[in-house]
Formats: structure tokens, sequence, C-alpha cells
């Protein structure tokens, strides 16, 4: 993760592990702000983060106890999603970013950790991505929450879905046409043994890459991947270098990762949003809300248009608060250089917008999208 938001810009100034592999590794590639901490050490940790004042501070709660490769069973893995809010809220910064399997957002653990970043004023995208889509050659559907503090939930949406590719990224567009097909030693007879180029492969997981026992052959035209090859796989460059103690070690440091590209579209989004670059998109069927009651069509694309404006306005910003939405936009001077009557339809547009969105007809959830299906 850190390698992706480096590469989409931003600045780096401390990261933590409590698994000294992963420090070193991070230490021989990223940077020397790598450090050991237990960062369920929150009297500790807390205030430690609270001093450097980030802008935004992402991270990856072990998910172990929600894999589909665990016991799917919530313990002290699933206990660290919960540590992670509880830094997020000490420290608030103005964003978050969070990463996790799938499976963890239906866990207890991930619910508690919400209600703690809501009630401090986080709004929520969150989304499901398979980051095949997102320039990396293997289908990995992990869940992604971005937060900022006081918007309106799935704010970053719709960027995510701009940024989403046509189709999947193949290990052929990775290694090129003229790789052979990749053959593995399946921990279980359910994963695959051979990974064609013409697709992505499957989710690498720390038993992905182990030694041919002496009793199996390579099938003919298939080629045994390198442990740079996994990692390159994972997103990583060729000479990436794993510091791990073993062979397994090594896999566990690629399979624990978030795949940098991915990780650098999410960032490359979020500066593009803070920059007030873009704006997010209109949600579900404004339109047809405002017609059924009792507007012509196009009386209710003119308030689509006027809410389009106020985000431009408003620099992409979102707000929780209507309030507050109008408040900032009172204080644009371009906003006060406006006609009054069309100021009067732009607060309009706003409210009309914020009762469309919290009508019991729009209780789907919105910001939840799957991008992952």
């Amino acid at each position: 993760m850190s390698l992706g938001l480096q590469n989409a810009g931003f600045e780096l100034i401390q990261a933590y592990d409590a698994w000294e592999p992963a420090i070193s590794t991070y230490r021989a590639n990223v940077g020397h702000h790598a450090w050991m901490h237990d960062l369920k050490d929150i009297l500790n940790v807390g205030p430690m983060l609270a001093q450097l004042a980030p802008d935004m501070i992402c991270g990856g709660p072990p998910c172990q106890d929600y894999s589909s490769a665990g016991r799917r069973e919530e313990g002290e893995n699933a206990s660290m999603t919960q540590a992670f809010a509880m830094l997020v809220v000490v420290a608030r910064p103005q964003w978050f970013l969070m990463e996790n399997v799938g499976a963890a957002a239906k866990s207890r653990a991930w619910a508690e950790a919400r209600v703690m970043l809501v009630k401090a004023g986080y709004g929520l995208t969150e989304c499901k991505l398979d980051v095949s889509y997102y320039g990396v050659a293997q289908s990995r559907k992990r869940l992604f929450v971005i937060g900022r503090l006081g918007e309106r939930d799935g704010f970053l949406t719709s960027a995510l879905m701009a940024a989403r590719s046509e189709r999947q990224t193949t290990l052929g567009d990775l290694f090129g046409k003229d790789c052979p097909p990749l053959y593995i030693a399946p921990r279980f007879t359910r994963n695959k043994a051979v990974w064609h180029i013409d697709g992505p492969a499957p989710t690498i997981i720390a038993s992905s890459w182990r030694p041919i026992p002496a009793t199996r052959h390579v099938l003919e035209g298939t080629a045994v991947p390198s442990l740079a090859q996994m990692g390159q796989i994972q997103g990583f460059p060729a000479d990436w270098e794993w510091l791990g103690g073993s062979k397994h070690e090594n896999m566990k440091l690629i399979a624990n990762a978030v795949p940098p590209k991915v990780a650098e579209t999410i960032g490359r989004a979020i500066l593009v949003r803070e920059a007030g670059e873009d704006i997010p998109a209109i949600q579900g069927n404004f339109v047809r809300w405002l017609m059924q009651r009792g507007r012509s069509y196009q009386s209710a694309r003119n308030v689509k248009s006027q809410l389009v404006k106020t985000r431009r306005l408003l620099g992409g910003r979102t707000f929780r608060d209507t309030g507050v939405e109008l408040v900032r936009l009172e204080a644009m001077p371009e906003f006060q250089e406006i006609a009054p009557k069309i100021r009067s339809d732009l607060r309009a547009a706003l409210r009309l917008y914020a009762d469309f969105l919290d009508s019991s007809m729009q209780r789907v959830r919105a910001e939840k999208w799957d991008l992952a299906a």
C-alpha cells in the first residue's frame, strides 16, 4: 500500500508493523521510516500518531480471521480492525484508507469499527474491488474503505468506478504473450495447478508458491514461476527485495500485501478529489425522484444541473450535514458573485438532493457498491 500511495504522489512519513520481515523488507525497498510496534497498544501509539498530525492514515488490519483460507473465526486478528479505527479516531486525519478481505465487511469487528468512525465524523466509501480491473494480473477481491471527515457516505465511489478497466489484466499483459502457462503445486485440490496467460492468476495466498514435490512432474509446456514472478503477479517490481527468512515467509509477505497498483489508483483518486479537480457523480435516480414529486422532466434536469454546479463550487466536497454544506457554499466568493435568483436555485438543489439521499426510497446504501462483481 505504501509503494502504491508513494507512486500516486503521497509523502510517506511513518510506517509500522509488528513482524520483523515486513519491517526489513519495507526499509530495503520503500524507506527507513518503518518501525516495529504492536498497534494494539493504543495508549502509546495513539498519541504518537496524533503528534505526527498526518493528512491520512492507511493500513490493512490482519485478515486471517475473515479469510476463506483461514478459520473464519473472529479473534485477536479481527480485533485489529477495531484498533485501526481507534487510532484513526485518536489522530483524526482528514482521510483514512483501510484494506481487508471481502468477508470483513460483514464481520462484527468491522461493524463496531464502523460505528466508531461514523461517530467521529467520517463519511465512508466502502467498496469491494477486483484488483484485476485495476492493473493487477490477479483475480483478487478485497474490501477497501476510504474515509474523509465531514463527507456523505459513498463520496468516492464514482471515481473508483471511473478508474476501473473494461477488462481484466492478464498474465500475458504482465509477462508477454510468449510466456508459457505457469505451473504451481497447489496445497488444496480446488486450487488451479496451471495458470494460463490469457487470464489473471487466481488469488495469491501464502501457500501458492511451494516446491514441486519429487513425485509430481511439471506439465510439459508450462513453467514454474520464480519468487520474483509471484511478486510481480501481486504488482511489485521484478527487482523487489524480499527479506523473509524462508520461502514461506517471503510468500507470506507477498500474499499479505496490498497490490501497489490498486493502492496507487485509490491514492490518485483521493489526491484529485482533495485538489477539487473532480466531483462525485449524482447517485441514484434523482431526476426520476424529482418527477415523481411533480416536476417536469426539463425542470428536474435543471435541478440536477444546478446540483452539479454546486458540487463544482464546493470543489467536489459533499457534506453529511446539509447545514454545513450550505454554510460552505455561502462562504465561496464565486457563489456571492452569482445572481440572487440562481443562488436560491442552487441552495434548493442541495436541499432537494439531501432529501433524496435521506428518503426511505434510497435505503439501498448505494455507497456500498460491489465493484468486484
